[in-house]
């Protein structure tokens, strides 16, 4: 995986938002390293620094956007 930031769609970050709106806890995949880790959590909140976003977990984790491989919701 790159370390280059690759924006997302519009419509993957509005469902993104609507989740954490709804605090609907969803299943995530996504890179980690070179691993790939599936996980359930709720959104708290998106953010964007340095001109990367990221989803912020209830847990505390961090996750940038474009390491995302898949949302479900549970």
């Amino acid at each position: 995986m790159s370390d280059e930031y690759k924006k997302v769609s519009c419509d993957f970050y509005d469902q993104l938002e609507a989740y954490a709106t709804l605090k609907k806890e969803i299943n995530i995949t996504y890179f980690e390293g070179l691993s790939v880790v599936s996980d359930n959590m709720i959104i708290k909140t998106l953010e964007t620094k340095n001109k990367e976003e990221f989803l912020i977990a209830n847990s505390g984790l961090r996750l940038r956007l474009d390491q995302i491989i898949a949302v479900t919701e549970i």
